[in-house]
């Protein structure tokens, strides 16, 4: 296990502040009910490493991929536990943890980031893999360049502020987007840009990417 060398700054903490009460991320984004998803599986012994899946989602499209994660990662034989970020208090019984969100307005979710803020020190002692969604990387724009762009705008920025966390790895993962799921200023907006809709997820990369992390834990 990597042992954390650092102590969390102040100024740490309040750029944290600033992000979460940033209008754009906070605005409207509470998810319904029924998008959410809790889950566990896998084997029930002492033996089986434990990966922890702390999740934001705005309209469930992320909520899905979580849970796909974790069924490839149960079928490998790990216990996984998938949890809505805010829902999660403490990580110590957890050997990995997987964090994920979907891109909104060029970020994170507020709760996705404050989930790793809150426990970035445990964080860096363990393996830990991050993954976004969004439906820039829909399968005819899933490219090897934008993919490293994806990362650029959407990771880079985030380590900057949270020294000490290293993933073993990315995922960029494609999204979904439905205008009937959104609420009515955020289907006015997108409308009048002309976004595009529909379900670009893809079981086949989710899984692969999974597979990923297994074997790193492996």
């Amino acid at each position: 296990m990597r042992k954390s060398v650092f102590r969390k700054p102040a100024v740490i903490t309040a750029a944290a502040a600033i992000l979460l009460g940033l209008p754009c991320l906070g605005s409207a984004y509470m998810e319904r009910p029924g998008d959410i998803i809790e889950t566990s599986c896998g084997p029930d012994n002492a033996t089986a490493k434990s990966i922890l899946i702390a999740y934001d989602t705005k309209h469930g499209a992320t909520a899905t991929i979580a849970e796909k994660i974790s069924e490839t990662l149960c079928q490998q034989g790990f216990r996984v536990d998938v949890r809505m970020a805010r829902n999660v208090d403490d990580i110590a019984g957890y050997d990995a943890v997987i964090a994920g969100s979907p891109i909104y307005n060029f970020y994170w979710l507020p709760e996705g980031l404050f989930f790793l803020f809150k426990h970035q020190e445990e964080l860096a002692e363990r393996p830990l893999f991050l993954f976004i969604t969004c439906t820039y990387l829909k399968d005819e724009n899933d490219t090897p360049e934008r993919r490293a762009g994806a990362v650029d705008l959407y990771i880079k920025p985030l380590l900057g502020l949270l020294p000490g966390l290293e993933p073993l790895d990315i995922g960029i993962l494609s999204g979904e987007f439905s205008y009937a799921e959104l609420y009515p200023y955020e289907r006015f907006r997108m409308i009048l840009s002309g976004f595009p809709e529909g379900d670009f997820r893809n079981g086949d990369k989710i899984a692969a990417w999974a597979e990923s992390i297994a074997e790193h834990l492996q």
